[in-house]
């Protein structure tokens, strides 16, 4: 069976953020204010179609379909995202102007939604969500 992400997860723990925005070129300060920040993930699934609202310093929303490539506005440019889902995974994987990167969400044993980013170079984070 099919998770559902449906819902409202609060960013509550991340695992190499700085290092991460740093490989992506996100100066210091910029850096440092990002990690300070907790936040909000409003998501609507329907079937294959999605919704993903961000609430944070400045609100962000999009809109996709498993499988149909998207334009989305990233800080560093416009990108190119291409969603997969394999049932229990959401794969994402992104040209943009600091080359190809790929996230994934899951929703692990614990009941937390993990969102794993994976800059160009390899450097990895792994900002975690709880359901609110």
């Amino acid at each position: 069976m099919a998770v559902n992400f449906t819902g409202n997860w609060k960013h509550v723990e991340s695992e190499n953020f700085e290092e991460y925005l740093s490989a992506m070129g996100v100066n210091f300060a910029m850096r440092k204010i990002a990690a300070k920040t907790s936040p909000v993930n409003e998501i609507e699934q329907d079937g294959d179609s999605f919704k993903i609202k961000t609430i944070s310093a400045k609100t962000k929303e999009v809109s996709f379909k498993i499988g149909e490539e998207f334009e989305d506005e990233m800080p560093m440019g416009k990108a190119k995202v291409k969603a997969t889902w394999d049932g229990s995974k959401l794969h994402f994987d992104i040209d943009s102007p600091k080359g190809k990167l790929n996230t994934e969400r899951e929703i692990r044993a614990d009941g937390r939604m993990y969102l794993v980013m994976k800059a160009a170079d390899g450097t990895t984070c792994t900002r975690i969500f709880a359901k609110q």
